[in-house]
């Protein structure tokens, strides 16, 4: 005997009985079985247009200010090793103190 499942529950959906839980398992990675079958869980991302142009947008600037930062790393190691006397890079004309 079976208790009726709550209200907001779809149809077609009940409680486990007790003599069900014999199906259900655990494996050493906490993957969940049911009856020996590996339950999936699945979400799906899904955006909406302008949710999909916002993602642009940042993904674009976030690539464009590591680009930036990355030359900008570059730059400053250049003059770095120019200052030290080190020519493993190209020097260009720095002011003289």
């Amino acid at each position: 005997m079976t208790a009726p499942p709550p209200p907001n529950w779809p149809d077609g959906v009940g409680p486990i009985r007790v003599a069900d839980l014999k199906k259900i398992g655990i494996d050493k990675n906490r993957q969940l079985y049911w009856d020996g079958q590996k339950i999936e869980i699945r979400r799906r991302l899904d955006l909406t247009r302008p949710q999909q142009i916002i993602a642009l947008i940042v993904t674009a600037a976030a690539i464009l200010g590591g680009l930036g930062g990355f030359l900008s790393g570059l730059t400053d190691t250049d003059a770095l090793f120019c200052a030290h006397g080190d020519h493993y890079a190209v020097c260009r004309l720095l002011p003289a103190d």
